[in-house]
């Protein structure tokens, strides 16, 4: 009778125990408890809320109940999942205890700051925008963990450019402003960055080129990029061309497929099969346009120039192969052509395009030399030709003009006044790359016949 009356207690304890959330099992198997990701010192800033974790010793009494508290709830809370978060300058206990074991806890001693802006940063320290057009440009506060990452964003001349309270930049009028950027947590501090407002540009401004297509919205040289530009009303479209081992021209800018398709092989030691086997996978708008085939298999040159063709522009075509006689090359980035491969190009881009024009590029100069007796040869008024140069001199001038070749030079290192000189000679000059509208209105105004871009400004 009386083991069984105490059976009977045992029961009933165990299930009060149950009933107020209490496991018997892993309140008696608690034998540590330790911080996981803090010590018993911590220095949170306001804003910045952190998740404090313990680790339970044995492991299998890792579920046991657990209870947060804060011993100054106006400096720091804490949540029942441990989730701390600084409220005001000061300092407070958290504490984490098992429910069923308050003996067993851990004391982090929590010390609340404000974090002040030490710095501002802008993107750029300077921009350009066409007038009646807008740019947001943000500023980025650090530290990261400042408590008041506010900005307040003023203008020097509303005339010229305002600015709204978001950092969104409306040009307004010709000329510069400039934008400041100040810190709203009273650390003062500032940053500012200049804006040059220009005309507005628009497709026929002057003869746009789409490098390697647009590539800004498609990735490069891909049928896809050509599109967006032959839409966008581009006078010309730059590819470059390269020769697979059976004899086809592909479209590719590098010496392999490492970067584009992620293929470490040269296009002359692959099969015109092989290459349309590969996969374009990076680029500007690849996420966009993954799932179409025209913006990620490497084009022909026919499909090209039919692309151009479609859309009215411009074939500029770059040869990344060197004419040699011997076999031996300048330039290693360069594949070899002989007179045979040269003809092969010609007569393949002459046979789509027609009387239509069309242009050919260059670094090697031997090799415009020696199209250019194959073009002059047959007479074709249609055909230009243009030397691709990172740095020139007024010493080309007679050796172009006196072969009817023309210049095309990187921007950047081209002055205006070196490029009015071969423009006054006679020769036709292009410049290339450039993205910024302020440098487009240079060099439209120095009376560039080209330029060659990889956005478009209209």
């Amino acid at each position: 009778m009386k083991y069984k009356k105490l059976k009977l207690i045992f029961s009933l304890l165990c299930m009060i125990m149950l009933g107020t959330g209490v496991n018997p099992v892993h309140a008696a198997s608690v034998s540590k408890i330790k911080w996981s990701n803090v010590s018993s010192k911590k220095t949170l800033y306001r804003g910045n809320s952190k998740k404090f974790t313990v680790k339970i010793t044995p492991s299998s009494a890792s579920k046991a109940k657990l209870v947060w508290s804060s011993s100054n709830k106006s400096v720091a809370s804490v949540s029942s999942y441990g989730t701390v978060k600084p409220k005001k300058n000061g300092t407070t206990y958290i504490t984490c205890k098992v429910k069923s074991k308050p003996s067993k806890k851990v004391t982090c001693k929590v010390k609340v700051k404000t974090q002040y802006a030490k710095s501002v940063t802008v993107p750029s320290s300077k921009i350009s925008l066409q007038k009646g057009k807008t740019v947001t440009v943000k500023g980025t506060v650090s530290p990261s963990y400042t408590y008041n990452k506010g900005l307040k964003y003023t203008t020097s001349n509303s005339k010229i450019a305002t600015v709204s309270s978001s950092g969104k930049v409306t040009g307004k009028g010709y000329g510069t402003a400039t934008i400041k950027l100040t810190t709203k947590d009273g650390s003062k501090k500032t940053k500012s960055y200049k804006v040059q407002v220009v005309k507005r540009i628009y497709s026929t401004s002057t003869k746009f080129i789409a490098h390697r297509g647009l590539s800004a919205y498609a990735p490069e040289n891909t049928i896809k990029a050509y599109e967006l530009a032959g839409a966008a009303g581009f006078w010309g479209a730059e590819t470059d061309v390269r020769r697979t081992s059976d004899g086809h021209f592909i479209l590719l800018h590098d010496e392999t497929f490492k970067r584009t398709c992620g293929v470490d092989k040269k296009p002359e030691n692959m099969t015109l099969e092989e290459v349309k086997k590969l996969k374009i996978k990076s680029g500007n708008g690849y996420s966009k346009y993954k799932n179409y085939a025209s913006a990620t298999t490497v084009p022909t040159l026919e499909e090209y120039l039919n692309t151009c063709k479609k859309y009215n522009m411009v074939p500029v075509i770059e040869i990344k192969m060197e004419y040699t006689n011997d076999g031996t090359q300048t330039y290693d980035q360069m594949q070899e052509m002989v007179k045979g491969d040269m003809q092969k190009l010609h007569d393949t881009t002459k046979s789509i395009m027609g009387t239509s024009q069309y242009k050919y590029i260059a670094y090697d100069l031997e090799t415009l030399i020696q199209l250019n007796g194959v073009v002059k040869a047959e007479k074709l008024p249609n055909v230009t030709m243009e030397h691709v140069v990172s740095y020139t001199s007024t010493g080309y001038i007679s050796f172009y003009k006196n072969r009817d070749i023309g210049l095309d030079c990187k921007y950047n290192n081209l002055s205006t006044s070196l490029l009015k000189q071969f423009k006054s000679s006679g020769v036709a000059t292009n410049v290339w790359t450039i993205d910024d509208a302020a440098d487009v209105w240079t060099y439209i105004n120095a009376g560039v016949n080209n330029i060659t871009t990889n956005t478009k400004f209209w």
